[in-house]
Formats: C-alpha cells, structure tokens, sequence
C-alpha cells in the first residue's frame, strides 16, 4: 500500500475565505484533520476552529492539541511529541491528514515545531502556505508595506522604544508580532514619535479592530492575536 503524504496546511489570519484554493481542496480530501488551539486558566479555546467549521470540516475525524499559554515550552514540548505519534499511527493506518494552522505555515507558526517531530519520525510532509496577518493588516488599512527600495523587519515581543528606534535606522517599515508582553513599556514613548502607526487585532475574523490613532488604544486590553505596523 502507497501511504499518503502529511500536510501541514495554513488558514490565515481569520477570514475563513481567506485560504488558498489548494487549502480548501486538500482539507476536502483528507480524512483526518488535527488543529491547534490553546489552554487559558483551563479552557480550550481554538482560533481555528470556526475556520473549519465555517467550511464543513467538522464532519470530518478532527483531533485538537492545546498549548498552555506560557513562556515555559515543557508542556508544549510534551504536547508535539505525542500529537505526532498520533499522527504517524493514524498515517500507518492508511488515513489522509492534515494539520492546520492560524496565519502562514512558516512564520511563527506552532506547527514548525511538530513539523520538526515529524521529520525525526522519518514521515513525509508537504506544506501549503497560507496569508499572514500583517498582510491582511496592510490591506485592511490601506497602506502598502513597501515600495521600491524600502527595507522591512518582521520583529517579535519588543520590550522598548530603544529597539524599535534601532531598527529604524536600518528598515523603513518594522512589523511588531506579539506586541502584548511590551506594549506597556513602550506605548507612551510610540505615542510621541512621528512615525505612522497601523494597529491591528483579531483580523480577519468578527472582532477585527484595526486603528491609526494609539490614543484610542489607551484604555484597551491588547490580545495576543495583535499587531503593529509601524512606518517612518
């Protein structure tokens, strides 16, 4: 018997139309579908699930792994190790997977990290990228992320205005990822530049806020499925 391939399947950013036609196709095809989602105070929740369900999936087998919310990765470490023995057992069963994620496939992407137990496992996978946040972002405010010559950086967790200010002597653009763990440290100081600032949260999906004025951001819990373009 011919086993099929793995695949590692990126969802974008929110938007359920907002999958590649590939995506979609594979996601018809296979049999079982394995989807990340997170633990919080001791509850499941998963951003990409309503994905699936919005476009039937959940009729299909599907398997959910959750993450603590945490900087300690002991459990998440656990967590990838044996989703991906229940993934090869299911693979050696003869069944057609997928493993989705939220945004593209390759960038700060959880499932880099199964994607790396899977090939320890020796098991063949094929990935099929996918929109990312602050692509939708930049569309959503209208703005481009650069043009001609202009010079980008995608920069995760800052936790001062001193970094931000470095980078901008290098890049005109600098993306901030995962801005909650910093942005109290550093939101008063953004707010005195002369820089352009596109925040973005939760795109792409029912509670999307997006807005260029950070005075309005004064009072505002920051999720972490947040983002901040920032240009010179």
């Amino acid at each position: 018997m011919i086993l099929q391939t793995i695949y590692g399947i990126a969802l974008g950013p929110g938007d359920p139309e907002l999958l590649t036609l590939k995506a979609l196709r594979t996601l018809k095809e296979v049999d079982l579908i394995f989807y990340p989602g997170s633990i919080t105070k001791g509850t499941k929740k998963s951003y990409v699930f309503p994905i699936l369900q919005y476009h039937g999936l959940e009729k299909k087998e599907l398997k959910g792994f959750f993450l603590k919310m945490s900087s300690d990765r002991t459990q998440a470490s656990t967590v990838y190790a044996q989703t991906a023995k229940e993934i090869k057992e299911a693979y050696h069963l003869g069944k057609k997977i997928a493993i989705v994620c939220e945004g593209d496939i390759s960038l700060y992407a959880s499932f880099s990290y199964l994607l790396a137990e899977l090939q320890d496992l020796q098991l063949p996978v094929s990935l099929i990228p996918g929109i990312n946040s602050f692509s939708l972002g930049a569309a959503q405010h209208l703005v481009p992320l650069s043009l001609l010559d202009d010079k980008i950086a995608v920069i995760p967790r800052i936790k001062e205005i001193s970094e931000i200010t470095k980078y901008f002597e290098v890049f005109d653009t600098v993306i901030l990822m995962k801005i909650r763990s910093g942005w109290n440290n550093f939101r008063l100081e953004l707010a005195k530049k002369d820089w352009n600032c596109y925040y973005c949260e939760r795109l792409g999906t029912n509670q999307e806020y997006i807005t260029s004025d950070l005075t309005k951001l004064t009072h505002r819990e920051i999720p972490y499925f947040s983002l901040l373009i920032i240009k010179k």
